[in-house]
């Protein structure tokens, strides 16, 4: 089994060997290749449902509320996939500082839009 290195992540899909810029939003994680390259794809996926949605701005299905509530739905699952990854690879004081932000069970217990 290869051995984990430490990363320094964003939800948004940056990955960082080192820790830099102090402004940055950055969750250290211990994680394989593999691993990263896993978070890399829900990070990926995310992104492409976003752009979908931007690409499709000036449709008449933004009208319909069942079509924005899926979109919606999916985000959210997405999103929390993610905070998932960051969370599962995450070092302790990662873990703490997600614990912190409550994000997992907030985006969990979402109701789900119908």
């Amino acid at each position: 089994m290869k051995e984990r290195e430490t990363y320094y992540v964003s939800p948004k899909g940056d990955v960082f060997p080192m820790k830099t810029d102090q402004s940055l939003q950055l969750f250290e994680i211990k994680a394989t290749e593999n691993e990263l390259n896993q978070f890399r794809v829900a990070v990926a996926e995310f992104n492409s449902s976003e752009d979908a949605e931007k690409e499709d701005f000036w449709s008449l299905a933004h009208f319909n509320e069942k079509e924005v509530d899926k979109d919606r739905n999916i985000t959210h699952s997405k999103l929390l996939e993610i905070y998932k990854w960051i969370y599962t690879l995450g070092t302790s004081k990662t873990k703490l500082e997600i614990e912190r932000m409550n994000i997992l069970p907030s985006l969990a217990e979402k109701p789900s839009y119908k």
